[in-house]
């Protein structure tokens, strides 16, 4: 599983609550955080380099646990794997598109998802008759990531994200980027009641989980690798989730990323 930091914690957090048997190894690119400002080429050169360290411990499966990360891996093509690979964009849509029930649907994520425009081509490719509402949040995971999930200023910045969802009448929203869910409560305070939230990182564990149950349980090993302080994130992780941490890791990357994927 592979995530700018802690926003793919929630992924994970979905996958032990759907099937807890399974040994997961979790890059965190802390010292990149935020993906969002950055261009897409560059995000995907960062993706590459975290599935090569992923690789090396023989996945059943790899999440890319970051939405910012899969716009970039569509705009640059996918790391060449010799096993699945899963994004959050398409379960996340699919899931937006049962639950609607007007036909409008809201998308809140990184800038750099937000311009990439990949959930919205998703979810039109998908139910051609809807209308997608986006709006970015830039400030959103330097929030999480700093620990002010449960502040003032996280509900602040989450209701401003909100307003334009409301204006545009979307009945459905989707959290596109896997740190919102960690603020989860400030949306569900800030949009109307009747309003159903949508955790893509939920609907990717769900099919990531179906495709590991016909396999040998293992140990519920969580092992971390991180490319900043791994000792920070390690305290944040706790806190906010009371994440196990059995292996920590600091990870390097190189400085001189190359695009290694496949259009």
């Amino acid at each position: 599983m592979l995530d700018s930091g802690l926003g793919g914690l929630t992924v994970l957090a979905a996958l032990r609550a759907t099937i807890g048997g399974v040994d997961v190894q979790y890059f965190a690119d802390t010292a990149n955080v935020p993906y969002g400002d950055r261009s897409l080429a560059d995000v995907a050169a960062l993706g590459y380099a975290a599935v090569e360290h992923l690789l090396k411990a023989q996945p059943s499966l790899i999440v890319a646990a970051s939405g910012t990360t899969c716009a970039a891996f569509e705009a640059h093509g996918w790391p060449r794997a010799d096993v699945p690979l899963f994004g959050v964009v398409t379960p996340g849509a699919a899931a937006a598109i049962d639950l609607t029930r007007n036909g409008r649907i809201g998308v809140v994520a990184t800038q750099a998802t937000v311009d990439s425009g990949i959930f919205e081509r998703t979810i039109v490719a998908l139910a051609p008759g809807a209308r997608v509402c986006s709006v970015a949040a830039p400030t959103l995971v330097p929030i999480v990531e700093s620990g002010r999930w449960a502040s003032a200023v996280a509900r602040t910045a989450v209701a401003g994200a909100c307003r334009p969802l409301a204006r545009a009448g979307c009945d459905t929203v989707i959290l596109g980027c896997t740190h919102f869910p960690h603020l989860r409560k400030w949306f569900e305070a800030a949009l109307q009641t009747g309003v159903e939230l949508v955790d893509p990182g939920f609907a990717c564990a769900t099919a990531a989980a179906e495709l590991l149950r016909p396999m040998r349980a293992a140990t519920g090993r969580t092992a971390f690798l991180v490319s900043g302080g791994a000792q920070e994130f390690a305290r944040n992780a706790h806190a906010l989730m009371e994440i196990r941490i059995d292996g920590l890791r600091h990870i390097q990357l190189s400085g001189r990323l190359k695009a290694s994927g496949t259009a």
